[in-house]
């Protein structure tokens, strides 16, 4: 191989981690620039939240399109299967995304359960194999402290994200709530009030704003979304099981590849599960108050970007090694 050919590698190794960086960089200023909530406003615009999902998509086609690669070299050294399954996950985000975009923001359904959930589970199993499956074949000699980090690191998750999502909202809410409707009665005055009946137009347009959409949702899309709604309990129980299980495996790569030969690219891909991980337990936090385009949802996009930096980081560290065992051969 000429030197030419290697500075090229090189080369554009170090274009992929700009790119991801960049992209990083831009899309944390564009939420901190346009995201905020202007006074009296209960929703961002739609440009704002076309503008968040094209960055969160891109970034993770771009997460995929360095996983398969990685998939499709013999010469990768965590195993082919690992980076397959590994973009597969990212592929199908990318789609539940899709998803997510069109059934809340253009046809403004309720996002709660959507066809995107279908797709993010099948994201979620590709994680967790590949991860599973990169550190599972290595003999993991770890210390006694090394494992304690990683049963306080999963504690800690599997409590917060059991809390989230089945605990302290509605504990939270109970405990708000009865100062609020006491301060209600209270103020409340003693004469009855007089019954207001909304006319039919009033009502027509209460329910237009609530189902208000960029386009109006297809009849298949309001089909499925009825459906769907009676899942929302076991939906929201199994992203708490997979969530778990991320965090767990996270942890374990991160303090078993601590100082490793080949260890940076699974450090960053730890990060990028404890990423998603951050950002779907914020998620569960706000619950039925959720409003698009939070400053939190960049953890999703940084996820991807993480993924997408480990993928092109074990691709160039494979080829350099790979050339160095047949020079010394």
């Amino acid at each position: 191989m000429t030197q030419s050919s290697k500075a090229s590698k090189a080369s554009s190794g170090q274009s992929t981690l700009m790119l991801c960086l960049g992209w990083g960089i831009v899309s944390i200023i564009f939420f901190l620039l346009f995201g905020a909530l202007a006074p009296g406003e209960d929703a961002r615009p739609d440009w704002f939240l076309i503008s968040i999902n094209f960055l969160e998509i891109f970034a993770f086609l771009l997460a995929a399109f360095l996983c398969f690669r990685n998939s499709s070299s013999s010469q990768i050294i965590s195993g082919r299967t690992v980076w397959l399954a590994l973009g597969v996950g990212m592929l199908t985000f990318a789609a539940g995304t899709v998803f997510f975009f069109l059934w809340g923001t253009v046809w403004g359904l309720d996002p709660s359960v959507s066809m995107g959930d279908g797709f993010y589970f099948i994201s979620y199993m590709g994680m967790v194999v590949g991860m599973l499956l990169a550190a599972l074949p290595r003999r993991i000699d770890l210390s006694l402290p090394q494992w304690g980090t990683i049963v306080a690191i999963g504690a800690v998750g599997i409590v917060l994200a059991c809390g989230l999502n089945f605990g302290w909202p509605s504990a939270s809410a109970q405990l708000l709530s009865p100062p609020a409707m006491a301060a209600e009665i209270a103020q409340a005055p003693t004469e009855p009030e007089a019954i207001v009946v909304p006319e039919e137009n009033d009502a027509a347009e209460a329910d237009a704003e609530i189902v208000a959409g960029l386009l109006p949702a297809p009849g298949w899309a309001q089909a499925w979304d009825a459906a769907l709604e009676r899942f929302a309990d076991p939906v929201a129980l199994i992203y708490v099981v997979l969530d778990c299980f991320l965090v767990v495996i996270a942890a374990a790569l991160l303090v078993a590849f601590w100082g490793g030969r080949f260890s940076q690219s699974w450090q960053l891909i730890a990060i990028a599960t404890f990423c998603l991980y951050i950002a779907d337990m914020a998620f569960a936090a706000v619950g039925d108050n959720y409003i698009e385009g939070a400053l939190w949802e960049v953890f999703w996009i940084l996820s991807a970007l993480f993924f997408a930096a480990g993928a092109s980081i074990e691709y160039n560290v494979s080829k350099r090694s790979r050339r160095g065992s047949r020079r010394r051969a």
